[in-house]
């Protein structure tokens, strides 16, 4: 019988921007982000950041590919949020909200360019209905991009739940690739970023069909 976990996730982000964690979790992610940022053009649309942590992602993003657009951001930690406000303040360009994926509607009739997450869609309880919202949430022709440090081929990371003590769903990287098929995205991409230390982060990336 799987264990059961006494946090979630919102509490485990809320303690994170409180000690500071945020911060390290910058430095471990920011060489897989920025790899995987290289494959986002410069747009004039509209970006969306799930789970932008302490920001650094999403102040990026609104400084340089969608320097001439918008970027919405949403994490489920408030704490997080406010650390994301402050962080951005000088930047017109970006909206953030603390909310759940599952239940979030962009404001009016906001379509994405882009959408990006990194270390998220594992905290959702059914991983392929947040593809799906992500699907139905893009432009015709735009892309989706999931990373993810715990995945089944990466088994140090297999520990994770219960070391942070809050549920996790386990993906392999052909589950991540055959559930974004089966959402309807094509061009479907799939890469070990920085393998260099252990499995590597997976990326997984798809653009939503013109028709």
């Amino acid at each position: 019988m799987a264990k059961k976990h006494s946090n979630t996730a919102r509490q485990l982000f809320n303690k994170w921007a409180r000690n500071d964690h945020a911060r390290g979790m910058e430095r471990g992610h920011w060489n897989s982000v920025q790899q995987a940022f290289s494959h986002i053009p410069e747009s004039s649309g509209n970006y969306l950041e799930i789970g932008f942590g302490n920001g650094y992602g999403i102040e990026f993003m609104a400084q340089n590919q969608y320097k001439n657009g918008s970027c919405y951001g949403i994490d489920i930690s408030e704490e997080m949020q406010a650390v994301t406000k402050e962080r951005c303040a000088g930047l017109s360009n970006v909206t953030v909200e603390a909310a759940d994926f599952s239940t979030w509607q962009p404001p009016g009739d906001v379509r994405f360019s882009c959408i990006f997450s990194m270390e998220v869609f594992y905290y959702f309880d059914d991983i392929q209905k947040g593809i799906e919202k992500a699907f139905a949430l893009l432009n015709p022709g735009s892309m989706l991009m999931v990373l993810v440090d715990f995945y089944a081929e990466h088994k140090e990371s297999h520990t994770w739940p219960d070391d942070v003590d809050v549920p996790m769903t386990l993906w392999s990287e052909q589950e991540y690739r055959q559930g974004f098929l089966t959402a309807g995205f094509e061009r479907v991409m799939q890469k070990r970023l920085n393998p260099e230390k252990g499995a590597g982060t997976l990326m997984t990336a798809g653009y939503r069909p013109l028709t």
